[in-house]
């Protein structure tokens, strides 16, 4: 990530304040931005998913319906983190609740570590590299382990080259 994306000036913090809700806003974002360095036996995933047995989980068609957190859970985990992070309530509808590790790639369904605040306006760029892992994970172009190392490092890094290539 290049340093200019990245940096909140002193010029800004001063016209806006540092309490201010654009401030809380970009800083929130901000955290959710800096790629995070895990081994994988400290990735938040789903046992029932290893390599070995994608065939019969994520590599079926409408499996992850079945392990999908419901709504009300969801919904109060969003409004949590919202309230940590100091935003205002009115901005939960500027926000998905987003599985860092997408269930499609084993992603644990409802643990904190693979749940964070994702901005609606990055939903449909994220689930585009998500569908692509996956299709490269089922048609055995990459493993399972490097595609969800490469989503949980920096999913806007995988790009066109989700696919292996």
């Amino acid at each position: 990530m290049e340093a200019d994306a990245i940096t909140i000036t002193a010029d800004a913090i001063e016209e806006y304040g540092s309490g201010s809700k654009l401030m809380r806003v970009a800083l929130a974002l901000l955290v959710f931005a800096l790629p995070k360095s895990v081994g994988a036996e400290e990735l938040p995933l789903n046992s029932a998913v290893t390599q070995e047995t994608i065939a019969t989980t994520i590599c079926v068609i409408g499996w992850t319906k079945g392990i999908r957190p419901p709504a009300s859970f969801t919904n109060r985990i969003k409004r949590e983190l919202i309230k940590e992070l100091e935003l205002p309530e009115e901005l939960l509808t500027d926000f998905e609740l987003d599985h860092r590790i997408p269930l499609a790639l084993g992603g644990a369904p409802s643990e904190s570590r693979n749940l964070e605040l994702q901005p609606w306006d990055e939903a449909g760029e994220k689930d585009a590299v998500e569908a692509c892992l996956s299709r490269a994970v089922c048609s055995g172009r990459i493993g399972l382990d490097e595609a969800r190392q490469r989503i949980w490092r920096d999913w806007r890094h995988v790009g066109m080259d989700c696919d292996g290539r």
